[in-house]
């Protein structure tokens, strides 16, 4: 995950809604692909508790519920956009769909627009150091134009 999201916390409910959240933006694209469940399922287990509902219980549910008030700081708000966008991009290029449904997403939860347009870039800047080890700038070049 981003570093600056590291001390943000979720509760149980609040981590519940935004796994719902993150599923929601795996579907858009109908592949709802191994690489986004992965990360999904990371992001879900990791604070999850004996008494949480299996990871599984939740692939085909779509209920989120009201999400105006479940996420009560502006962190958690850009933690759940950011991680979406993660999802999104886990299949290797976010398409326009996808992006329109981060946009949705973040209206639902009360975060401006603008604001997405931003979490984007940090994500974008965050992958592409991630595969900084990558063997020659013409490599990471290629990586960076798919990224856009």
């Amino acid at each position: 995950m981003l570093p600056q999201f590291a001390e943000t916390e979720l509760d149980p409910a609040q981590t519940i809604a935004a796994t719902r959240l993150l599923l929601r933006i795996a579907r858009v694209d109908g592949a709802r692909t191994a690489e986004e469940i992965a990360l999904i399922r990371q992001f879900y287990e990791t604070g999850r508790a004996a008494h949480w509902p299996a990871f599984t219980t939740l692939l085909d549910d779509d209920s989120s519920g009201e999400l105006s008030t479940t996420f009560t700081q502006v962190a958690q708000r850009e933690l759940v956009i950011a991680t979406c966008l993660m999802v999104a991009f886990a299949d290797g290029c976010l398409i326009a769909e996808e992006l329109a449904a981060v946009h949705a997403v973040a209206g639902e939860i009360g975060l401006p627009a603008k604001r997405v347009d931003e979490l984007l870039a940090l994500v974008k800047d965050y992958m592409l150091a991630q595969l900084s080890h990558l063997p020659d700038a013409g490599s990471l070049a290629v990586v960076a134009g798919e990224l856009g």
